[in-house]
């Protein structure tokens, strides 16, 4: 298949798909059943040949597929553009709050019904503690704000991808979805050096997302290792 179906490309356009799980049919399958539940397996038949570039499954691969599909963890509708580009310019401006306090410019929000519950920056050297990440202070904050340890249908926005730590205290408070701008090749867990948000066995799991602009998003951690090599 060398072109989309009609009716597949017109609602793909008119979705938000992961730019990490944009050739990965059944990912994008299971996006596009989160904005349209009625949407049958044809539809990730017809995805399977267009991005595998294979033939048409037969009878045999057509339940391989839905049974792959049925093993695949639950996707949520992806915010607008326009959504993630605003929060993760909020974080921008906490993780540019960080790098003026010389701490590693690395910020992060999370988000309940549109609205801000929890924020925080780097901040372990002020507070010498080694917990004290963006991630882990947003998290607290929402948690203090909701009363409640679990951030069921929250959404944390993070400049960097989330360290080992951070990723392992997001799953646990469940949170929804964790976008994030830039990976972090030295100690990112979610892409780069682990992927734990893959793990089908954990009893929680949460869609990464990430990342958006790796350009735009290294460029204040870059400057500021490059000021600490000087």
């Amino acid at each position: 298949m060398t072109s989309l179906p009609r009716y597949l490309a017109t609602k793909l356009a008119t979705i938000n798909i992961a730019k990490n799980n944009c050739d990965d049919y059944q990912a994008v399958f299971a996006q596009l059943k989160a904005h349209y539940p009625s949407i049958g397996f044809q539809a990730l038949f017809d995805l399977y040949c267009y991005l595998s570039k294979s033939p048409y499954p037969n009878r045999e691969q057509q339940q391989q597929l839905i049974k792959e599909y049925k093993q695949q963890p639950k996707y949520y509708p992806l915010p607008s553009n326009d959504t993630v580009s605003h929060f993760l310019q909020l974080a921008q401006q906490l993780a540019l709050q960080a790098f003026k306090e010389d701490e590693i410019p690395i910020g992060a929000i999370v988000v309940c019904n549109n609205e801000i519950i929890g924020q925080g920056y780097n901040q372990t050297r002020q507070r010498k503690d080694i917990l004290a990440h963006a991630e882990i202070i947003a998290l607290q904050e929402a948690q203090r704000y909701l009363g409640n340890y679990r951030l069921h249908d929250c959404v944390l926005y993070v400049t960097v991808e989330p360290c080992l730590m951070c990723s392992g205290a997001i799953i646990n408070s469940r949170i929804k979805q964790v976008i994030f701008g830039t990976s972090e090749p030295k100690t990112g867990a979610g892409i780069s050096q682990y992927q734990v948000f893959n793990n089908k066995q954990v009893n929680h799991h949460t869609q990464l997302i990430g990342p958006i602009d790796n350009d735009y998003y290294s460029q204040l951690i870059t400057k500021f290792f490059r000021y600490k090599t000087m």
